[in-house]
């Protein structure tokens, strides 16, 4: 029987950071293309040594902002669909994250929705939200 080679995860503080091959095992994709994904998705990787590594709660953002209701839809580097000009010319699909995506991605209120779809703990639900709401109210530095 084959040997289990699961993906190295290293916790911390929250921020696991997760070797790229869990992208390539998840996806069925070459190494190659794992790094095409992140960097389409404006995530960094790190490298330690030969390995390669991503930040799993990013890459989770993102997607779950790509993948809601009323989002536009994503080709990804590979994709038999991102080869369909009429997909790519139809404005309802995205080939790279924008920052509008990535700000969003970024908010509490898109951490505390995630939160609440997975039946987590609702008092952190109520700081997140209550935090994002101090934040937006105070007066920013114009320049």
């Amino acid at each position: 029987m084959g040997e289990l080679n699961f993906p190295k995860i290293h916790n911390f503080g929250g921020n696991e950071l997760v070797e790229l091959k869990h992208l390539e095992t998840t996806f069925g994709i070459s190494r190659r293309l794992a790094l095409k994904y992140l960097k389409v998705l404006h995530i960094q990787p790190l490298y330690f040594k030969e390995e390669v590594f991503f930040c799993l709660s990013s890459f989770n953002r993102i997607i779950y902002v790509l993948s809601r209701p009323g989002s536009k839809g994503f080709l990804f580097p590979g994709s038999s669909a991102k080869q369909n000009a009429g997909l790519r010319k139809s404005g309802n699909f995205l080939i790279e994250v924008n920052d509008a995506i990535l700000k969003e991605a970024a908010s509490p209120q898109i951490l505390a929705e995630m939160l609440a779809v997975s039946g987590r703990d609702n008092s952190m639900i109520k700081k997140l939200i209550s935090a994002s709401n101090v934040e937006s109210k105070k007066p920013r530095d114009i320049k």
